[in-house]
């Protein structure tokens, strides 16, 4: 226990022993979105609208978690903290006991993903093969945006019909429940033998940055490119422990294994991973223009969900150094994810509109762990997608405001509160949340996090 629950309360520890304290909170985020991975509908077959519900509840009760690992603490409660710091609470101690045991599941599936980085390719996901595909378009000379084909992936990859991304238009036009396995390999059967996929969502719908980053693998023939997200997990890793403060580094270590959410995200070969880690550089190097502006861009260029960081970055920029500073740093990151993404906009500016704007635009299912998901069990009727459109934008307004207020002493917050409106919206897929306490507990108990400068001060710039 002395390497997590620092007893001496002095000076030079204190700060450590409260990040102490607070890491219980982000363990227990990764408890609960663990549990909320479990198949209550097999264990809860006679509930099956209630078992379908759980994750929904398990997932909010994440975030109250990361919420009082982050909550700014009052004079009085700061001063009631500290004459706790000697001790450990119950509490406390079963949680890292629990986290411990995660660990040992989060450190097997570690193993997993590098036994299959070496094996024969095996994409889980249609955006990985998606990716992957457009790659391997690019260079044959191709553009990804217009020649890419659900068809050709599945006969390229032998993707799984539960791997896709299906679509309310052809034979599933006209519903809102989620298509069955039965129907989806149904459906996709008869495309493959009609030559045209209706069904199936075939646009690479992401920014140029996701499929640029596995150019090099197609070059050597290497199709599976699940060793990139794995580096990428694994180069947080590395960050974390060299920018903490050496008492916190049992921790990071500790809950990196422990974070089977976002191990799961990893060995599925999902692009959060790589997002997370520039977002990450982004806040750690909040300090240097040039290389948080240019991290920032690169995420954007990366995956649309890095878009709901730009606010508070600019915020958190806006508060800390001032508005010119905010000016310079927008339009850097905004002329990097432009200049990446440049070449294929003037290529065909309305096939690559298409594809980044698909998760929108597209006429996708309702799914996800937010409230749709007292939709798509049955406890409530569907809504218009205007009304999730509008609960998401007040989620975000009200985020915004919430960062506001706090970014100053508590920068990163926005890990959390970026995501957050994510909850509210038609489709609030798991491992948009998954990559989020981490990153909080990494920023948190980073050296840089202390440092405050005074608005208007300049940044360094190297």
């Amino acid at each position: 226990m002395r390497y997590f629950f620092t007893d001496d309360a002095a000076t030079g520890t204190s700060s450590i022993s409260h990040i102490q304290r607070r890491a219980v909170w982000i363990a227990l985020a990764f408890i609960l979105q663990a549990i909320s991975t479990t198949d209550f509908n097999g264990l809860f077959p006679f509930a099956k609208a209630f078992s379908s519900f759980l994750p929904t509840p398990l997932i909010l009760a994440s975030f109250i978690a990361i919420w009082m690992a982050l909550r700014p603490s009052s004079p009085h409660r700061k001063e009631k903290q500290e004459k706790q710091t000697q001790t450990t609470t119950l509490f406390q101690r079963l949680i890292l006991i629990v986290t411990f045991g995660f660990a040992i599941g989060g450190s097997v599936m570690m193993i997993m993903g590098v036994v299959q980085s070496v094996s024969p390719p095996r994409l889980t996901n249609d955006g990985t093969s998606l990716d992957t595909n457009a790659a391997m378009l690019l260079l044959e000379g191709r553009n990804p945006y217009t020649d890419s084909n659900m068809l050709d992936l599945a006969r390229k990859f032998h993707i799984l019909p539960d791997w896709t991304t299906p679509l309310r238009s052809g034979q599933f036009a006209n519903r809102l429940d989620y298509p069955t396995l039965t129907e989806l390999m149904s459906v996709l059967d008869t495309d493959l033998k009609a030559k045209t996929a209706p069904e199936f969502e075939s646009k690479v719908s992401y920014p140029a940055l996701s499929f640029l980053t596995l150019v090099p693998f197609t070059i050597f023939k290497n199709y599976n490119v699940l060793s990139f997200y794995m580096l990428s997990y694994l180069v947080l890793i590395g960050v974390a422990l060299k920018m903490v403060r050496p008492g916190l580094r049992p921790w990071v270590l500790l809950l990196s294994l422990a974070n089977v959410p976002m191990w799961s995200s990893t060995i599925g070969g999902n692009l959060d991973v790589f997002n997370t880690l520039l977002l990450v550089l982004t806040w750690l190097l909040r300090d240097k223009r040039w290389w948080s502006a240019v991290c920032l861009g690169l995420a954007i260029a990366t995956k649309q969900i890095a878009w709901y960081f730009i606010p508070f970055y600019i915020i958190m920029v806006l508060r800390n150094y001032g508005l010119k500073e905010a000016l310079y740093r927008t339009t850097i990151a905004g002329a990097v994810g432009l200049a990446i993404n440049l070449p294929f906009i003037l290529w065909n500016a309305h096939a690559w509109l298409a594809g980044i704007m698909a998760p929108i635009a597209d006429p996708m299912f309702p799914l996800g762990v937010g409230i749709i998901n007292l939709s798509t069990s049955h406890l409530l009727p569907y809504f218009s997608t205007k009304v999730y459109t509008v609960l998401e934008g007040l989620g975000m307004i009200a985020s915004l405001i919430w960062y506001w207020r706090i970014c100053k002493k508590r920068p990163e917050a926005a890990m959390l509160l970026a995501v957050l409106p994510l909850f509210f919206a038609w489709r609030s897929l798991p491992s948009y949340f998954y990559c989020v306490a981490y990153p909080v507990f990494v920023l948190m108990s980073s050296r840089r996090t202390r440092r405050s400068l005074p608005a208007g001060a300049s940044a360094q710039t190297i």
